[in-house]
């Protein structure tokens, strides 16, 4: 009697572990299947200070009052001495993400944004798009993601004062916009 049980188990076991070979379906549960959409994304999110190249190292800023979320970045455009030990590198150029939420294309995804009339910083002053006045992001064919660059102007600022540029992405005819995230908000600030 030991023996056939002994048995049952070991094939239930096999047959339990010859199922789990064959993972399409659980795969097919993981694939997005919903509208190609677009949205912003805070690749710094989730980084932390005191990792070696971590958040000050780059330029940006998580001290309290500042800290990121999914659609905000806090960046220094001088640098600064926090403590005797660090030293924070000023952002010369800061890169806003955009990705491609659904399969990538064969051909580039052109779409448009625009700086929000709720911006302080002002173009020419505080930040310029590069290239110069640009408002269309390109995802580059058979990739998901897109570079926004904006180049803080070090000159604009006094003092200590922050300027927030504010971005709001428009998409394109094929590729909607994700309202849970077309909106980032980059604040620029002398830290000293």
């Amino acid at each position: 009697m030991k023996n056939k049980i002994k048995y049952l188990f070991l094939f239930l076991t096999s047959l339990t572990a010859l199922s789990s070979c064959f993972p399409e379906e659980a795969e097919e549960a993981l694939k997005y299947n919903g509208p190609t959409v677009v949205e912003f994304k805070n690749h710094t999110l989730g980084m932390v200070n005191n990792a070696p190249l971590g958040l000050d190292y780059r330029g940006i800023l998580s001290t309290t009052g500042s800290t990121q979320t999914d659609s905000t970045r806090f960046v220094s455009i001088m640098g600064y001495s926090p403590s005797a030990t660090r030293t924070v590198n000023p952002r010369t150029m800061d890169t806003v993400l955009v990705q491609l939420v659904g399969p990538q294309r064969s051909t580039a995804t052109e779409l448009n944004f625009e700086v929000m009339s709720t911006s302080t910083a002002l173009e020419g002053t505080h930040y310029t798009l590069e290239p110069a006045g640009a408002r269309m992001v390109t995802i580059p064919a058979n990739s998901s993601v897109g570079r926004i660059l904006i180049r803080p102007i070090a000159g604009g600022f006094t003092g200590t004062e922050r300027k927030r540029l504010d971005l709001r992405l428009l998409g394109s005819d094929n590729a909607a916009a994700n309202k849970n995230y077309d909106t980032f908000y980059v604040t620029m600030t002398r830290t000293f």
